[in-house]
């Protein structure tokens, strides 16, 4: 019964750690409190409590912060304190979530200008959030998907986590695969909370497929871990082609599995009904985003065409051949949706493809 009760117990303090948030922090104490003395980064504001519930909105530069809550009672004591540390502010411009219902025929024409003055293979998504617009080229080619449907893999997982995800104990390789793209973690996950290595499909990355709404996209099982003296040795009979290399996903799939997970961050009543994601675990994956390891292969590819300082969730992936990025850029007009998916003959070409991802940044937040 007292782990019930634990369980059901209200969250003392939100944002919590790593969460993303648009600067609402709420913060649960006794009745007998009645004002409370919210800081944050050196600011301080008093704000009147109601029902033993103290709620302020912060602001000031975006990016990783902490909060505390001091709350006291009529005679000015203090009856609790409350802190976090490590969530991630977004502008307030970010808190919006306009499907992509219009044609911008502008843009379409400089992606498309963008994609031919560069080698190989590409495919390019853009969706403005704050007006609906949006814009592709060949966005509904399938590339090989590299590390790109983790997302909706860590998607589904945290959905079987509980309604406090980071007090589970797969939780790190949660962080793992978002934050560092890591194979290893992403098959952890799969064998703790999913339909283990041994299955195929992946029943966690299906959910998480299902809730984000993708259509062309593939989670067929485990990854290859290829450091491995022998990796996924067969049970037996003759396969035509690793199953592992038929994970594919396009342009715009990608982009659709962004914009859910935005409906369910911002949350609109659509992206509620659709994913079923609760606005916490969204802005928890989200914040997971906007703080990935960007270094090496993992490199932002949009980060050099946006101004600095921009807040960038972004997920990459990789393969001998492919590079591709699929992010939300939260720039002060409104959050941007962009997604690169670049295939070449020979090897992967991470500065061309970083080129390409700067050039549709600025062509994204022209105009």
């Amino acid at each position: 019964m007292a782990a019930a009760s634990a369980a059901a117990a209200p969250i003392p303090i939100r944002p919590v750690p790593g969460e993303a948030f648009f600067g609402q922090v709420l913060a649960v104490g006794p009745a007998a409190g009645v004002e409370a003395t919210v800081s944050s980064r050196g600011v301080t504001r008093r704000v009147p409590m109601a029902g033993g519930i103290a709620r302020a909105q912060v602001s000031g530069p975006v990016g990783l912060r902490g909060a505390t809550v001091v709350m006291r009672a009529a005679s000015g004591a203090a009856v609790a304190r409350r802190s976090t540390t490590g969530a991630y502010l977004l502008p307030r411009s970010g808190q919006v979530a306009v499907p992509g219902s219009r044609r911008d025929r502008r843009l379409e024409a400089a992606l498309s200008r963008i994609a031919g003055a560069h080698g190989g293979v590409n495919a390019i998504w853009v969706q403005k959030l704050w007006n609906g617009r949006a814009a592709g080229y060949n966005a509904d080619a399938e590339f090989p998907a590299a590390s790109l449907v983790k997302l909706p893999l860590a998607v589904g997982a945290v959905m079987r986590m509980g309604s406090r995800p980071w007090q589970h104990r797969s939780w790190p390789d949660v962080v793992e695969v978002l934050r560092r793209s890591d194979d290893k973690a992403a098959n952890r996950l799969v064998d703790a909370v999913g339909s283990g290595c041994t299955s195929g499909p992946d029943a966690a990355a299906a959910d998480g497929l299902r809730r984000l709404g993708a259509r062309q996209s593939t989670y067929p099982g485990c990854y290859l871990i290829e450091d491995e003296l022998q990796p996924r040795l067969p049970s037996g009979g003759v396969a035509s082609s690793p199953m592992w290399s038929n994970r594919y996903t396009t342009a715009r799939d990608m982009g659709r599995m962004l914009f859910a997970l935005q409906s369910a961050v911002v949350p609109t009543p659509a992206g509620r009904r659709q994913t079923g994601i609760d606005p916490l675990r969204a802005r928890l994956v989200l914040g997971l985003l906007l703080t990935a390891d960007q270094v090496g292969a993992n490199a932002s590819l949009f980060s050099g065409g946006l101004p600095a300082g921009t807040p960038v969730a972004e997920k990459n992936g990789w393969r001998k051949q492919e590079q591709h990025g699929a992010a939300i850029a939260y720039t002060s007009r409104g959050p941007i949706i962009m997604v690169v998916l670049t295939q070449r003959s020979g090897e992967a070409d991470l500065a061309d493809a970083r080129a390409i991802g700067s050039e549709v940044a600025r062509a994204a937040t022209r105009g």
